[in-house]
């Protein structure tokens, strides 16, 4: 039987409207790739079961060069070319131009038994790594007879939505040995005992995050209902991401339980995931320290307490310097400062703590502050926390135009 959330994919809810930009539609001068239909009827791990699956091999596939590989759940959605992601005419542009590796893709429907999708659920739900040995015993090793794929895990991606989005993840969780970027559009991390599970799961690795880059898409008129609120469980898991530090990009749009604006923002992606992979452009330049230079208006929030400050970020011969300026306590020392093309992090002491000095169980506040904060061209996002405990509290920053500066 399905579940709710595969009647919906199967169907296709409307949401709002997303339009495909021109990397995910044909252009004049790209070489095509080809797409050839398979069908896996051997499993003994899914014994009794039947997968279709399709391949996608590019026209720059060399067999003396081991390809990268991205393997998608629900395939059937992601690989047709008049779909919501046309996954294989996006992987042709970009591969084109260089901004993604020279990647096979692997698209698998979930295995039937007695009639199509019967053994989605099955597949999908759980949080074990039965799914992850599944493609890796059998699917990927059955590719590989006839292709050269690469065996390193900052070559292999997973991808799905809503259910499949929780397999994709869960794989990775399981194997980051195996995959080591995951794509989730609207994903299933809902149901007691199920994918609710991984908000607290993720915040227990704060200290030692798991090797996986996680891009997390989701709809603020996803689905309600009894197993719980995807649009909920998509933030519950961009903020867990964000506590236990991951590379992580989050994007939530005004669409439901499909895959539109998963679509229409997937070349950009496909960039993101794949942006520091060898071979693709860019990926050996050092980050723009332009992106982090000036002056940053900062907002701190601390259970409801509002700080400003003003941040100014220097640079030396490529060295990054700072200083903060704080509304309370004047000029603030920054003691380390770091920008990785993505994440701005720095650290800095309060003169004036703005925890307590003895939070009743032992513990002194020396006031070391570390911000974490992902930059988003003139905007920045993230989290305030003391060193001397994992809290964190939110903080946010623009950059002072010049007129502000004046």
């Amino acid at each position: 039987m399905m579940t709710v959330a595969s009647l919906i994919l199967a169907t296709g809810a409307r949401g709002a409207e997303y339009v495909l930009g021109v990397d995910s539609l044909p252009q004049e001068g790209v070489p095509k790739g080809t797409v050839t239909n398979h069908t896996w009827e051997d499993s003994r791990i899914y014994p009794g079961t039947t997968h279709d699956y399709w391949v996608y091999v590019p026209a720059q596939y060399a067999e003396t060069e081991p390809a990268a590989v991205m393997v998608f759940q629900d395939g059937q959605g992601y690989v047709g070319l008049e779909g919501p992601v046309r996954a294989p005419t996006v992987f042709d542009n970009l591969i084109h131009k260089s901004e993604m590796p020279v990647t096979i893709g692997v698209f698998i429907n979930p295995g039937r038994r007695e009639q199509d999708w019967d053994q989605r659920s099955a597949q999908y739900v759980p949080l074990d790594d039965t799914y992850a040995r599944f493609l890796l015993e059998e699917i990927l090793p059955e590719v590989g007879k006839d292709y050269n794929l690469v065996e390193n895990a900052q070559g292999r991606a997973i991808c799905g939505m809503s259910d499949g989005g929780l397999a994709a993840f869960t794989a990775a969780w399981h194997r980051p040995d195996a995959f080591s970027k995951v794509v989730s559009h609207v994903g299933s991390y809902t149901r007691l005992r199920g994918g609710s599970e991984y908000p607290y799961l993720i915040r227990k690795t704060r200290d030692n995050p798991k090797p996986i880059r996680v891009f997390i898409q989701g709809g603020m008129n996803d689905i309600n209902l009894a197993e719980g609120n995807w649009t909920l469980a998509n933030l519950n898991m961009a903020s867990a991401l964000m506590f236990a530090r991951y590379d992580h990009r989050v994007e939530i749009g005004d669409g439901g339980h499909d895959t539109r604006h998963g679509g229409a923002i997937f070349p950009d992606t496909m960039r993101w995931l794949w942006r520091d992979y060898p071979g693709v452009n860019g990926a050996d330049d050092p980050p723009s320290l332009d992106a982090v230079l000036g002056e940053w208006h900062v907002v701190t929030n601390v259970l409801g307490k509002e700080r400003r400050s003003v941040l100014t970020i220097t640079a030396t011969h490529g060295e990054l310097a700072a200083r903060l300026d704080d509304e309370q306590d004047g000029e603030i020392e920054v003691t380390l400062v770091d920008y990785d093309g993505d994440v701005l992090s720095y650290k800095y002491v309060e003169p004036t703590p703005q925890w307590s000095k003895d939070d009743g169980k032992g513990v002194e506040w020396t006031g070391r502050m570390a911000a974490w904060v992902k930059v988003r061209g003139d905007a920045f996002e993230g989290a305030l926390s003391s060193e001397d405990m994992a809290v964190d509290y939110s903080a946010k920053g623009h950059r002072r135009a010049v007129s502000e500066a004046e």
